[in-house]
């Protein structure tokens, strides 16, 4: 091969080395992370060394991780009122962050790839999915916890939590944040069930306290209805205080009532707060520990080996997933670099939702109207991955938009249970505002819903109660746990090595997706088909809430609802559409995403929060035709207890060839629908 001899002048040599010179300045300037320090409190063997397939043992760390933010980047502005915040002698605002890293001790045996799970209210959800603990599992619990099944963690995952909520008590995995300078309104709710006390105290454990105990201009009024304005009770009759032996003594953080309050109705007090702490850190500090876990920074032996790291896929559930969803329209997956953070994230059950993560006086517990979180900013537009405009209001918005500007949109996977239909607005994650037309997901998007099971799954043999609650029906005891650990390594292949995903499935606009009125539930004797569902409206906050996260009305003001729609049924009352599982494709019953909670609210529109309702079959003819069920009986359906078997390793296998389930797990997935089979056609039933 013929030698190439190059001459380059000196010009040309300094226009070459230029963009490397400005790369190591940008390096440089990089290399000062927003993470400053991490300090690792504990280091110990996980499961006592005990070895875990042929990734060997883990090690579990905790610390805390500190941060500093400068407020004045543009990727820190939108924090609501981080301009209030106390500074440091940098100008910058400082926070705080317990974590837990649990990782093989053999780096040469692990993935290069972290599962980043965001705790749900301080927990973690993803027990029963990605491993199974014996007994409780808590995070920041420092002695040894077995599990009885540790697929995550024989797949060889580092798996990470990080607190981002300010709200829960010491000693679970938290944020501290710093407080705004600043007071402004706040309003809480009390929904009582039954007959209430005649001294009823209004404020959780940390709530906001008011700025004073006098406040003769709050209000706590009484409605009926969520859209009810209500009537405010006489500021003679109630007080904010506290019960000291029998006395009511003034407290700013306690509200007493000398009236009895009546149940089902909501009660709302209105009063001045003070000094919130910064929400919206809680998202900051999941986009620097990300950044950080990926491209470094401040040196720290959780860094040790940066190759285990590589990529990092976040994972939540429920609350923990609607955080996501809010991370994501915010920008944050972009950190103060512009550098990507999430490769990719399984978002589950969050239904179309957001949350009160991130605006004065944040309430990250608060859930939506479906779970009495009466007019909370959570379930609202954008909805949908794409630009849509609502044509109620004008506005128009995406909720990928903001991170398809920095080109940092990851792969996404959005997972729904039945529930998330009812009870979390999930049609409107890709259809209009109307329920008219049908709205693409993003290409880098997929969506999985599995039919039958239910958002919060209740315990196998089913149960009506538990110590807090009761509902109309069985509790729905399916899961889709099984499938979630396939979904987890598609995941992963997905975001290392470019492989395609499975196809999205859910039920579409049209014969699989209508309104509760069009669903045609069969008429099963006992059971009681929802004549409602939950509203969600417009709400009309003032006009510095989207720009600045300040709430100036209280109640908010409604506007036009929206149109939710939800799966049709077949003859069974079963969903349709979605990835049949073998509980609804090889069925022992009926398993729906919704229930009635007992005493019934219907004045509010509540079904059962979260809480699906379980219908099981007639196990013979006989039976079913002397109760009259529509639905064909066990006995019809199988031929025995081996036919039943067989069926249910059919459907795994057609889900295990569409990667939606792994070979691996078909004998424990026999082995549960055995058991249920069991008791169902059990003689004493």
């Amino acid at each position: 091969m013929a030698s190439v001899r190059w001459r380059i002048s000196s010009r040309n040599m300094a226009r070459l080395l230029r963009p490397l010179v400005f790369g190591l300045l940008a390096l440089s300037q990089i290399s000062n992370a927003e993470v400053v320090r991490v300090e690792i409190a504990s280091t110990k063997p996980w499961l006592g060394g005990r070895s875990l397939g042929q990734v060997g043992s883990y090690e579990k760390l905790q610390g805390r991780v500190y941060f500093e933010i400068d407020p004045e980047s543009a990727a820190n502005r939108r924090i609501a009122d981080i301009a209030l915040a106390p500074r440091n002698a940098k100008g910058h605002v400082e926070f705080s962050s317990d974590f837990v890293v649990v990782r093989p001790r053999d780096a040469a045996k692990a993935r290069h790839s972290v599962l980043l799970e965001i705790p749900n209210r301080g927990l973690t959800q993803a027990e029963g999915a990605f491993f199974t603990p014996a007994s409780s599992f808590d995070l920041m619990e420092l002695d040894d916890s077995s599990l009885r099944d540790a697929f995550l963690f024989e797949q060889g995952f580092t798996a990470a939590w990080l607190g981002w909520q300010f709200d829960l008590p010491a000693g679970e995995i938290r944020m501290d944040a710093p407080a705004a300078n600043v007071n402004g309104t706040v309003r809480r709710s009390i929904i009582t069930l039954g007959p209430g006390a005649h001294l009823a105290n209004l404020f959780g454990p940390n709530s906001y306290c008011a700025a004073d105990a006098e406040q003769p201009n709050a209000q706590l009024i009484v409605k009926s209805k969520m859209d009810d304005p209500g009537r405010a009770l006489p500021r003679s009759q109630w007080s904010f205080g506290r019960i000291d032996y029998g006395k009511i003594v003034p407290d700013p953080c306690g509200v007493v009532s000398l009236n009895q309050f009546d149940p089902g109705q909501i009660y709302e007090v209105v009063y001045q707060g003070a000094n919130p702490p910064i929400a919206g850190l809680g998202e900051a500090a999941v986009r620097d520990f990300v950044a950080w876990l990926k491209f470094g920074g401040v040196a720290s032996p959780l860094r040790e080996h940066p190759e285990t790291v590589s990529h990092v896929l976040g994972y939540g559930y429920s609350q923990s997933a609607r955080f996501l969803r809010d991370y994501l329209y915010r920008g944050f997956n972009a950190d103060e670099h512009g550098r990507q953070g999430f490769d990719g994230l399984l978002v589950a059950s969050a239904g179309a939702g957001r949350g009160s993560f991130d605006h004065r006086y944040a309430m990250p517990g608060e859930a939506g109207n479906s779970v009495l979180s009466d007019l909370r900013p959570v379930d609202m537009f954008p909805f949908s991955d794409g630009k849509e405009e609502d044509p109620v209001t004008g506005a128009s918005d995406g909720l990928l938009q903001a991170a398809a500007a920095s080109h940092t949109v990851p792969k996404i996977f959005y997972t729904y249970s039945s529930t998330e239909y009812w009870a979390r607005v999930g049609s409107l994650a890709y259809t209009t505002v109307d329920g008219t037309k049908e709205l693409p997901l993003d290409s880098n998007s997929r969506l999985y819903f599995y039919p039958g099971t239910p958002h919060s799954h209740y315990p196998f043999p089913p149960i009506r109660r538990s110590r807090s609650s009761e509902y109309e029906n069985f509790g729905n005891f399916a899961s889709a746990g099984w499938s979630f650990r396939a979904l987890l390594l598609d995941l992963d292949e997905w975001v290392s090595n470019g492989k395609a995903p499975p196809d999205s499935a859910y039920p579409h606009l049209g014969p699989d997706l209508v309104s509760r009125a069009n669903v045609k539930f069969p008429a099963i004797p006992g059971v009681r088909f929802p004549q409602y569902m939950p509203r969600n409206w417009r709400l009309d906050y003032g006009s510095e809430f989207l720009t600045k996260g300040i709430i100036a009305n209280e109640p908010p003001k409604i506007g036009a609802e929206y149109t939710v729609l939800v799966p049709q049924v077949n003859s069974d009352g079963n969903d349709v559409g979605g990835v049949l599982l073998p509980h609804l494709s090889v069925p022992l019953g009926t398993f729906t995403g919704w229930n009635y909670q007992l005493p019934v609210l219907d004045n509010l529109n509540y079904l059962s929060g979260l809480v699906g309702s379980f219908i099981p079959f007639s196990a013979t003819a006989e039976s079913r035709r002397a109760s009259g069920d529509p639905r064909v009986s066990i006995a019809e359906r199988y031929a025995d207890r081996a036919d039943y078997l067989d069926k249910v390793r059919s459907s795994v296998r057609s889900l295990v060839s569409r990667r939606l389930l792994r070979t691996e797990d078909l004998d424990a997935i026999v082995e549960e629908s055995g058991r249920r089979f069991d008791y169902f056609t059990q003689p004493s039933r």
